[in-house]
């Protein structure tokens, strides 16, 4: 049985056979793509999300992932061409949009209401060659309480996104794309805002050292009054 959660109502289906199963266990990864787009789609067969899908939804990641794999080798580095570095704004525009429609962040999972529990994930390291603003950025990201709700699919998606950092920096940086890239970030709840705008608070840990200097001033203020 599924359970699809829409606004306060919820559907359940019947199922007379688990359609995903086979496709779960081992799926169908084109060798020939790009190893970021390798990675991403092999992280849905590992995040419960997948639970949800149908056939369809893995035909239709297929060619999203072929795709983005091709925007990634057409914009490889070449000495002779260092302008088609860049990946084009309406590619990665169209590729984080598509993303959306599998559940890949945790932000979409929110604002579709799709409740799973956090899993166990396994973070990559950054890639060598990304720049320090990339690298940085995807650091950041394992340190930050949002990230304990992070899927597999959050993670890979982070290192598309580190990626597209990487080259719109090397590339010279192009105003219109850095809209592309702030969406993609708040996706994955980079910000406060996006944090309060998908209703997750991250409590924050008392300072003891800090309480106790703050309580050392206020007594040495009373004494002086």
């Amino acid at each position: 049985m599924k359970r699809r959660r829409n606004k306060d109502l919820v559907e359940s289906i019947e199922l007379s056979s688990s359609p995903i199963g086979s496709v779960k266990s081992n799926p169908a990864v084109d060798p020939t793509w790009h190893s970021i787009v390798r990675q991403l789609y092999m992280s849905y067969a590992a995040s419960p999300q997948a639970v949800f899908f149908e056939p369809s939804d893995w035909a239709q990641l297929r060619y999203v992932c072929a795709f983005i794999s091709s925007t990634l080798y057409k914009g490889e580095y070449d000495a002779d061409y260092p302008d088609e570095y860049k990946i084009g704004l309406d590619a990665a525009a169209s590729a984080i949009s598509a993303l959306e429609d599998f559940l890949t962040t945790e932000a979409t999972r929110r604002r579709l209401r799709v409740s799973i529990d956090p899993s166990k994930t396994v973070w990559t390291e950054p890639l060598d060659y990304w720049h320090d603003l990339a690298t940085d950025w995807f650091l950041s990201l394992r340190q930050s309480g949002q990230s304990m709700y992070y899927q597999s699919t959050d993670i890979a998606f982070a290192v598309l996104v580190a990626e597209i950092i990487h080259r719109h920096v090397a590339s010279g940086m192009n105003g219109k794309m850095m809209a592309t890239i702030t969406k993609a970030c708040s996706l994955l709840l980079t910000t406060e805002s996006a944090r309060r705008l998908a209703q997750m608070e991250l409590a924050k840990a008392a300072d003891d050292s800090m309480d106790a200097h703050i309580t050392s001033l206020m007594e040495e203020y009373a004494r002086d009054i």
